[in-house]
């Protein structure tokens, strides 16, 4: 059996992967983040059923920069809904626009949760990009997204 994903989480905070990029940053008992200077700030929730997370990343429309709000404290204060998309779902409010993707953690390790947040972050960007909001780095080329 696998480790809770608290511990697993805990884990990458104390000893981050020694070939990543950003290091992981606990919000809360619950919640994490990676951030990187060029990047969006990629969160996992983890749900209360212990196996189940969200990964996400909320921006300020204006374009004023990437968000540390909570997903959940995001769609009440903006009173929007999340609608369910695969592989991903795009949530648009008034203020923010959040891109998401709900996650099955059962069957994990530190490692693919740590590679699962560093791929969203690319996957957020050139998704938030496309709306013209984001990171200047995320190049379009007719349809085709160029990082």
């Amino acid at each position: 059996m696998h480790a809770p994903i608290k511990a697993q989480m805990n884990e990458l905070v104390q000893n981050p992967p020694v070939a990543g990029p950003c290091e992981v940053t606990a919000l809360s008992q619950r919640r994490w983040m990676i951030e990187s200077e060029a990047g969006p700030i990629v969160q996992l929730e983890l749900l209360d059923d212990d196996v189940s997370a969200f990964v996400y990343a909320t921006t300020a429309r204006d374009g004023s920069g990437p968000l540390r709000a909570s997903f959940i404290t995001m769609l009440l204060l903006e009173d929007t809904i999340a609608t369910a998309m695969c592989p991903h779902g795009v949530c648009s409010g008034d203020a923010t626009v959040t891109v998401y993707r709900k996650l099955d953690l059962r069957e994990t390790t530190p490692a693919a949760i740590y590679h699962e947040m560093m791929d969203f972050a690319q996957l957020a960007a050139t998704l938030l990009a496309k709306r013209g909001i984001g990171m200047p780095e995320v190049m379009h080329l007719g349809d085709q997204d160029i990082v």
